[in-house]
């Protein structure tokens, strides 16, 4: 995918166009079911015993993973053939995940495909380099570390992202306040209320505590850290590389190159609705999550990146991808030793004008997090 020739470029166009087209009654379908089974497990939850409801926190999470996947799709525009259909069921989807609909759309759509392992234009998971990581102060540093541990990779999501971004809009992120962005996370606020108030009441049987933690709290963290731990696997591999500026990442298709499909076994790729099929969903995010799978076998034939998951190697992605030298493309260790060999990146054809490694000025309303390295 890297270097692809014009006639596969050509093939990939017309398959990104012909697997785009959207159908409506089969996704509606699927959507009602999963909302309906949600609803159903939360009221399992909380009508059963301690025991029982134990396991079905995990059937909880998953679903709200799957309908989290649907909303991410619908916010595409890539779910339904009906626009105002996709805007309905992406709002709803987007509740038990507690997401604002048109924040995402803000920051997923706009900002992370658009810019996506660029530093300072991306806003999750962008790694420092040694001088940056260097210079931070000592609970920066401490959290980072953490951050880039196999466990603290859950955790990542949940404290950086979600509640800063996600939650309710904030002009430092977003810019001009929005209505839509207003009424999106008033719905949010709506939805919690209406949910404790129907576990808070007692009427199952349950303590107001164990209610609220066993069909509320459990269920959203065994998202977040689904969540978390998927973006990280999605742009961390000491095969991807992260760009210093636009030029670079234009000038390398780091569209596509900065992603990276992880194979997990067929039924887990179905519960999950193909959302590890992601250098596929990069290249076109048009592709409904039905037909996603078709389009990552065809882009893996011209050289899209992939390796199949195991705990093994997760652990060893996470080892080698602490640090990452903007210069050499080059990941590295918390004390600057290469972790792999430098990447090949393609250089923008600038470098008599602006010189080798071009850089992009942002203002304060494109800070990405605490984490965000400065421009050099």
């Amino acid at each position: 995918m890297h270097d692809p020739t014009s006639h596969a470029k050509t093939d990939l166009r017309q398959d990104r166009v012909v697997l785009s087209r959207r159908t409506l009654a089969a996704p509606l379908l699927l959507f009602l079911a999963l909302i309906a089974a949600y609803f159903a497990t939360v009221l399992a939850i909380l009508m059963t015993g301690a025991l029982a409801a134990l396991v079905l926190v995990p059937l909880c999470g998953m679903l709200i993973v799957a309908l989290f996947v649907i909303g991410h799709d619908a916010c595409h525009q890539s779910y339904t053939s009906s626009r105002f259909l996709n805007h309905v069921i992406g709002r709803i989807a987007f509740l038990p995940a507690l997401h604002s609909f048109s924040l995402w759309d803000r920051e997923h759509n706009h900002r992370h495909h658009r810019f996506n392992n660029i530093r300072v234009l991306d806003y999750a998971w962008i790694p420092l380099d040694l001088a940056e990581y260097a210079r931070a102060g000592l609970s920066h540093r401490l959290r980072y570390r953490l951050y880039r541990n196999p466990a603290g990779v859950l955790l990542y999501y949940l404290f950086e992202i979600w509640p800063r971004r996600k939650l309710w809009p904030r002009r430092v992120f977003v810019g001009a306040i929005r209505p839509a962005y207003i009424a999106d996370s008033m719905l949010l606020v709506a939805f919690v209320a209406a949910s404790l108030l129907v576990m808070v009441g007692g009427w199952f049987g349950k303590g107001a505590f164990e209610a609220i933690v066993l069909a509320f709290v459990l269920p959203f963290l065994i998202f977040q850290m689904m969540l978390s731990s998927a973006i990280f696997l999605h742009h961390t591999h000491p095969e991807v590389p992260w760009y210093a500026s636009v030029e670079e990442w234009e000038a390398d298709d780091g569209g596509v190159r900065g992603t990276m499909h992880v194979e997990f076994p067929y039924i887990f790729r179905k519960i999950i609705l193909h959302i590890m099929e992601h250098s596929a969903h990069h290249y076109a995010p048009g592709v409904p999550l039905y037909k996603l799978d078709d389009m990552q076998e065809r882009i893996k034939r011209h050289g899209a990146k992939s390796w199949q998951f195991s705990f093994r190697e997760y652990f060893e992605v996470c080892a080698r991808c602490k640090l990452f030298d903007y210069a050499t493309h080059c990941w590295l260790d918390f004390e600057g030793r290469q972790t792999w060999v430098p990447l090949s990146v393609r250089l923008p054809a600038c470098g008599d004008v602006c010189g080798p490694h071009c850089r992009v000025s942002v203002g304060r309303e494109n800070t990405v997090s605490e984490f965000t390295p400065a421009i050099c």
